[in-house]
């Protein structure tokens, strides 16, 4: 056994090993734990050298892992215009001060917003935009991403009239008269995507270290990335050198924007072609997952149903693909070695990324293929075994249930709601659940995702009995969604996930016992002190 260069002691530390075992000390030699044990043990460990830290009863998990977010997207909302949780007004007026600091020719972009937090939740008008900023082209994402608010100029610089068709798998809404209302979603955000001046390399490492910053608040050691672009692994690299960058990183390949298909295939073969990165500088970097949307989200009316959403008759939401053409990218993919992992909120999407996987399982046979659907949100009762019969990971999101709720049942009725965040029921059956925010659609906290996953309640507490309480999870399996399971769903779980011997020394200290406090203060804890291999990257001031 090696000597300890560091332990800790005198704290109540959860493994989250096979056997959920709570130790009181740990010790750590170079970037790896090397023991968890009883005080006695660990100290039997240390010699003169070592280094001996007293946790003071003070509770340790696991580095957390959020299994899905957009680190480009949480560090960019730094930048630009941050609208989250604003009022209507509020925005418009945000968009007034933005105009009078705007040089010539300059988009005015923000997100964050949420019509379905506004006491009127209809979708907003390009007017209301229009009244204070007539001359510069405003494009201001929902919270969701798959739908945009903009102005007459923004529609204006890209050419799109009242005459201009929808695209397939994206619309732009309108009103009654057919003129454009000034929301587009999807496919339809594209033209206003390519006119946007992109992010330089200076800027893309400004906004992953203000990303790694706030990921490190929270206790996050590691993320997932849902969506990477070559050009942001290449600024990355350079910060990883320069050892600036520690966060850890399992980056999926996603062409970026909403591309048509043959942008997409050409986009993805350069990825398939430039092979798996695996573990680089020392386990902080691999890039071997392919990221693809297959519609869009619940709040946007725009994740694709089997049928009719019940508040809008006619109306199934937007798929992306068709089956022949979502095979034909996953076969490549796979036969280049990459795991897949296919965005799908709908019971219609993710049907057919169930399919296709099914189809793909059979071609190219591999037992540890580990396809990855992202959401798995609303399934139909019939699809749900099919996730641990194919070993298909559902990968979800359980912050969503705080602003889900206030539409879910309306928009999908009493039947369809059955299978919609069944958490339970998939853990159920066998199926391990990885845990994440989708930031910057929710904030990265993962103690509020734990916090809603647990009591299905949102931050008021409301509804007072949980909502669906039957679906909630215990708080081992909360853990577990951001520790172990992310850890397998990363194809890391020999790396990360537990405080176990041989395993990357990445854990945090938080404030308070998340398995013993009052459930209602789960969503309060604060992480006191982040660890990554070994090195305090946070203390909380």
């Amino acid at each position: 056994m090696k000597t300890a260069d560091t332990a800790y002691i005198n704290g109540r530390v959860y493994t989250a090993d096979k056997e959920f075992s709570i130790r009181s000390a740990f010790a750590l030699s170079g970037d790896r734990f090397i023991a968890a044990g009883s005080d006695e043990e660990i100290r039997a460990l240390c010699s003169s050298q070592t280094k001996i830290i007293d946790l003071k009863g003070r509770t340790v998990l696991p580095g957390l892992i959020d299994s899905h977010l957009h680190i480009n997207n949480t560090g960019a909302m730094k930048l630009e215009l941050d609208i989250v949780g604003k009022q209507k007004q509020e925005i418009v007026n945000m968009v007034a001060k933005a105009r009078q600091k705007a040089h010539p020719g300059e988009w005015i972009v923000g997100r964050g917003w949420l019509n379905d937090e506004w006491p009127d939740s209809s979708f907003p008008t390009k007017e209301e935009l229009d009244a204070v900023c007539p001359d510069f082209p405003v494009y201001l994402k929902r919270a969701c991403g798959h739908g945009a608010w903009v102005n007459s100029k923004a529609f204006e610089t890209v050419g799109v009239t009242n005459d201009t068709p929808d695209p397939v798998g994206g619309e732009y809404l309108r009103k009654p008269d057919g003129s454009l209302l000034g929301v587009v979603t999807d496919q339809a955000q594209e033209p206003f995507n390519k006119a946007i001046p992109p992010y330089g390399k200076e800027q893309l490492q400004k906004i992953v270290l203000l990303a790694q910053d706030e990921f490190f608040s929270h206790g996050l050691t590691t993320v997932h990335d849902a969506g990477t672009d070559e050009k942001w692994i290449e600024a990355w690299e350079e910060l990883y050198q320069k050892h600036v960058l520690k966060l850890r990183i399992y980056a999926s390949m996603r062409v970026i924007g909403r591309p048509s298909y043959d942008e997409l295939y050409s986009g993805s073969m350069k990825y398939f072609q430039k092979g798996l990165r695996i573990g680089m500088y020392d386990n902080r970097l691999t890039a071997r997952a392919y990221k693809i949307s297959c519609d869009g989200s619940l709040g946007a009316r725009s994740a694709w149903m089997l049928e009719d959403y019940s508040d809008q008759p006619g109306h199934k939401g937007n798929g992306k693909w068709t089956d022949e053409q979502l095979y034909t990218i996953l076969y490549e993919a796979r036969k280049a070695g990459f795991q897949t992992m296919c965005h799908a909120i709908g019971d219609g999407a993710n049907r057919q990324c169930l399919d296709v996987y099914e189809r793909l399982l059979k071609e190219l046979p591999d037992p540890d293929a580990r396809l990855r659907i992202e959401h798995a949100q609303i399934l139909a009762p019939e699809d749900i075994p099919r996730f641990h019969k194919l070993g298909v990971i559902p990968t979800h999101q359980t912050v969503f249930l705080r602003t889900d709720k206030k539409v879910a049942d309306q928009r999908l009725g009493s039947k369809r709601i059955k299978g919609a965040y069944a958490w339970r029921t998939l853990i159920d059956q066998g199926n391990p659940l990885p845990n994440g925010t989708d930031s910057p659609v929710e904030n990265c906290n993962p103690f509020v995702s734990m916090y809603c996953a647990v009591t299905r309640k949102d931050e008021k507490g409301l509804p007072e009995n949980g909502w669906h309480p039957e679906q909630a999870m215990t708080r081992e399996e909360a853990l577990r969604s951001y520790t172990t399971w992310g850890a397998y769903a990363g194809f890391e779980e020999n790396l990360k996930g537990s405080i176990e011997a041989g395993k990357l020394a990445d854990f945090v200290i938080i404030d308070r016992d998340l398995m013993n406090c009052p459930a209602e203060e789960i969503k309060d804890i604060q992480a006191l002190e982040t660890v990554v291999g070994g090195e305090t990257v946070y203390q909380k001031a």
